[in-house]
């Protein structure tokens, strides 16, 4: 899909033009990366029904205007989580996830944006192109040897396991979140800014659990 098209979908378009038009605010962008964490979970706090993934920013893109994220978002391919067993799976754009949690009716949240270490974007797209390797599936409980669930992919990115214990959807991102702190860089010049151009809008609107680093 045309990169014009998608930010029309997504409702980015003059966030992004007042952001770009500042030579400055583009310079600032270079070299630096961001991450975003999302969460989404039915009303119920059903486990089946709750989700964490994560999209990464290149500043580079964002200077030039271009918001294409690099998303980790590793559902069964059917879409449809069984609680026991190993399914094919596959990972989602960020715009396909937020598309299937408004059809599904799932409350969304996200944490973010933080600036990041290139280290852990770097990290981000080894495990993205792994996930479309074909060599990992994906399993509710990942105890079998090659298989994933989401907040393992998403959040276990660094040398230190993540350890979330018995967590799913909006605490499981949270704690993805603390996993990947020591990856973040306290700054905040750019971060208010960014903000609503990274967590676009998803249903009416996502319900934010942080906006800036702390």
């Amino acid at each position: 899909m045309r990169i014009l098209a998608l930010l029309l979908l997504l409702g980015l378009t003059p966030a992004l033009t007042s952001w770009t038009q500042a030579a400055g605010k583009q310079t600032a962008l270079r070299g630096h990366y961001f991450l975003v964490v999302w969460g989404y979970q039915g009303e119920t706090n059903d486990v089946v029904q709750s989700h964490t993934f994560a999209s990464f920013y290149n500043g580079e893109d964002l200077a030039h205007g271009i918001i294409k994220p690099a998303t980790i978002s590793w559902l069964p391919a059917s879409h449809i989580v069984q609680p026991f067993g190993v399914e094919k799976g596959h990972n989602f754009t960020l715009q396909q996830t937020l598309q299937m949690a408004c059809q599904s009716g799932r409350e969304v949240r996200f944490m973010g944006p933080y600036e990041i270490k290139p280290a852990l974007f770097q990290r981000a797209l080894k495990r993205i192109e792994l996930l479309k390797s074909g060599r990992i599936r994906y399993s509710m409980f990942d105890t079998a040897h090659g298989t994933m669930n989401c907040i393992d992919a998403a959040g276990d990115l660094t040398p230190t396991p993540l350890d979330t214990g018995i967590s799913w959807g909006f605490v499981a991102s949270a704690k993805v979140v603390r996993h990947l702190s020591p990856y973040f860089v306290r700054s905040r010049k750019t971060i208010g800014a960014l903000a609503g151009i990274l967590a676009p809008k998803a249903c009416s609107q996502p319900r934010p659990e942080m906006t800036q680093q702390r």
